[in-house]
């Protein structure tokens, strides 16, 4: 007679119940810190691109000093993105809770193929996630630090609005 368990389930209902908790503490750090504006919008509209972050990701990764004030403005605006999307700590930490709750589910209720293989390897990564946002928040931090002298040095020239079209 196979005794079946359920331990792993109730331990993912206690890791769902932890994440839950750690959303909501993850809105009101964003709340009390006003972080729900339209403004917050605007400003990850305005986070640099992929292809304009290619040039700076060794100054990002390395907090090095970008060699022109250019490179050194692309680096801050980078970093500055980064840090305010990683700076609150409850959301990475409910959802790699919330990740590790769900694997466990998984592990409990499916059959050997796929899923399980996946629910395996999502629980380690899970467990690594707040370590990886506070790598990439230091090295942010270290490249704002080195790159925001000479950033002030450089100079945005206005673009000049397109010409009128004629009729």
């Amino acid at each position: 007679m196979i005794v079946q368990t359920h331990a792993l389930p109730l331990l993912g209902l206690l890791l769902q119940s932890a994440a839950l908790v750690l959303f909501v503490l993850g809105a009101i750090w964003s709340f009390r810190r006003k972080r729900f504006t339209w403004s917050e919008r605007a400003l990850a509209r305005e986070e640099p691109t992929s292809a304009e972050r290619r040039p700076v990701r060794a100054h990002l990764r390395d907090g090095t000093v970008a060699p022109d004030p250019a490179l050194a403005h692309l680096t801050v605006r980078a970093a500055e993105h980064r840090v305010r999307r990683l700076d609150n700590p409850w959301l990475v930490s409910g959802a790699s809770v919330n990740c590790m709750g769900i694997s466990l589910f998984s592990i409990h209720y499916s059959y050997p193929g796929p899923v399980l293989w996946m629910a395996f390897a999502l629980f380690p990564l899970a467990l690594c996630a707040p370590f990886v946002r506070q790598v990439a928040l230091d090295r942010a931090r270290r490249a704002l630090e080195a790159n925001r002298e000479l950033a002030a040095l450089h100079v945005v020239v206005p673009e000049e609005p397109a010409a009128p079209r004629e009729r």
